[in-house]
């Protein structure tokens, strides 16, 4: 059985990566693109851990083995159809231990091209987080866009990346719009960890290109940004996005309630988000956007959240900046985002 490094395998488009982690483990954070073959379900896996700690470490091997070895035909059908495309087959457990080794080992010995990963998933999480730390005192490569709630910052971010501009979108990959409001209709938002590893998949996809990015506080709902990133958005190529008052009410009714999950839910959430920031707002706003949405008077709802929260939340905001390198109009996204593109050749021949 072979064995290989994180460093040497994780740029190489020839290489399909097995997790033979339990599901539970998987869900919680894999490296992109690993195709999920568990050993052990999780079920399994805590009574050989119970059994581990409290009867012994030869037990516990010994009920492992005997789970594993029904499951070995299966496990080597499932890795060889998988793998059919690919020259190398890695595959990784929690630490490269027993359940990874003893998995590549079989499948070696059935002429597969496996290699265990040296130091498994947690050799992959420290390799990433070393190259987080690593650009932290780099200069930005950022085009940071700025503006108001409802400008467009989203919309522009997807334009551009139909136009295969080099775009990191953190609310996408963090499924949440970074707002108060920020999770409505989008579910749950990933782990940490596969946060993470998604803004490093994106990241080294770009060739230290230029990249488009929206300004983002430390943290997008419940997950934290990465503190190169946040240094970067600081230190970048700045652009304000401006848009009248009336279309942003718009585009934020259709973004946050229309889009997105069931009307009821999407009520409902915004119901409790309000509450969450009552002390922002006086007692008068706060019933009046109450019964807005008692009403389903959105637009007046809208209006009054962006006049007693967001905008003078985001005056603030734009203070800290003082001025800005480049100022656009969203108003028309077609010709905004061909702006963006001539910001970013002009700002790429420097």
């Amino acid at each position: 059985m072979k064995t290989i490094n994180i460093d040497k395998c994780l740029n190489n488009d020839k290489v399909i990566f097995i997790d033979v982690r339990t599901s539970k483990e998987f869900q919680d954070g894999t490296i992109p693109g690993a195709i999920n073959i568990p050993i052990f379900n999780n079920e399994e896996r805590a009574y050989l851990g119970h059994t581990y700690k409290n009867i012994g470490k030869v037990t516990a091997k010994e009920e492992g083995f005997e789970i594993a070895s029904h499951k070995l035909p299966d496990i080597y059908e499932k890795i060889k159809k998988a793998s059919k495309d690919y020259s190398k087959i890695v595959i990784f457990c929690w630490r490269g231990g027993l359940r990874s080794k003893s998995i590549a080992t079989v499948m070696s010995l059935l002429s597969l091209p496996v290699y265990q990963l040296v130091g498994g998933y947690k050799a992959y999480r420290t390799y990433v987080l070393k190259e987080f730390e690593s650009k932290i005192d780099t200069p930005s490569p950022y085009i940071v866009l700025h503006g108001y709630t409802g400008c467009g910052k989203t919309l522009l971010l997807t334009a551009l990346k139909k136009k295969n501009m080099p775009v990191l979108d953190l609310e996408g990959l963090a499924n949440h719009r970074g707002s108060s409001f920020g999770g409505v209709g989008l579910g749950e938002q990933p782990p940490q960890k596969v946060f993470e590893a998604n803004i490093y998949k994106e990241l080294k996809s770009f060739n230290n290109s230029l990249i488009f990015v929206e300004a983002e506080s430390s943290k997008i709902g419940k997950r934290v940004v990465p503190t190169f990133a946040i240094n970067h958005i600081k230190t970048g190529i700045h652009v304000l996005v401006n848009l009248d008052r009336e279309i942003r009410i718009k585009r934020l009714i259709d973004d946050y309630m229309e889009t997105n999950g069931t009307y009821a839910d999407n009520i409902s959430y915004i119901k409790n988000s309000l509450s969450a920031i009552k002390s922002y707002m006086s007692n008068k706003d706060y019933a009046l956007m109450n019964e807005y949405l008692i009403n389903n008077n959105l637009y007046e709802f809208v209006g009054l959240l962006l006049d007693n929260y967001y905008d003078p939340m985001y005056s603030k905001w734009k203070k800290y900046y003082g001025t800005f390198d480049y100022e656009i109009d969203s108003s028309n996204i077609d010709t905004s985002v061909e702006q963006l593109i001539e910001i970013y050749n002009h700002e790429s021949q420097k």
